[in-house]
């Protein structure tokens, strides 16, 4: 059975590498700041960072209780995770999803299927906030700054 403190050390280590690559991959896109802005990697680059320090602050937390983390079981079958597995299925689908039909459809069953999966069952007023994401993102991002969001493979 596994135990608290062997998971918080399996997180920490995947959390510290990825958070290292996510910095490293950032910075070579350059992450300094011009009078337009700062440059492409500079927010990945603070999230790569951000990723780092929670690595370590939950390395250090588990090995400093590491004498009560051992007794504490970890049920990775209780009802609560298989519904946090489902919710990462979806966002796995939806990343999926996004590159095959795009943005925007990809968006709309995605926010209505998570909606779903949390308990809503008011259609109408799932439909009603989808929309206006969608309204919002399409007029601040498209109109307003004019970056076009991820079309599908078959148009590029």
């Amino acid at each position: 059975m596994a135990n608290m403190r062997n998971c918080n050390l399996l997180v920490s280590v995947v959390t510290g590498i990825v958070g290292a690559l996510i910095a490293t991959t950032s910075y070579s896109y350059g992450i300094e700041v011009t009078m337009y802005g700062p440059g492409a990697g500079f927010w990945p680059f603070f999230l790569g960072l951000s990723l780092l320090i929670v690595a370590a602050v939950l390395l250090f937390d588990t090995i400093r209780n590491s004498g009560k983390y051992v007794l504490e079981p970890v049920v990775l079958s209780n009802p609560g995770n298989i519904a946090a597995y489902h919710m990462m299925a979806l966002v796995c689908g939806y990343g999926v999803t996004m590159f095959v039909i795009g943005f925007y459809p990809s968006t709309f069953i995605f926010m209505f299927a998570a909606m779903y999966m949390l308990g809503l069952r008011n259609y109408k007023l799932m439909l009603a906030v989808v929309l206006l994401f969608l309204g919002f993102i399409f007029l601040v991002f498209t109109q307003l700054l004019n970056i076009f969001l991820p079309l599908p493979f078959f148009i590029d």
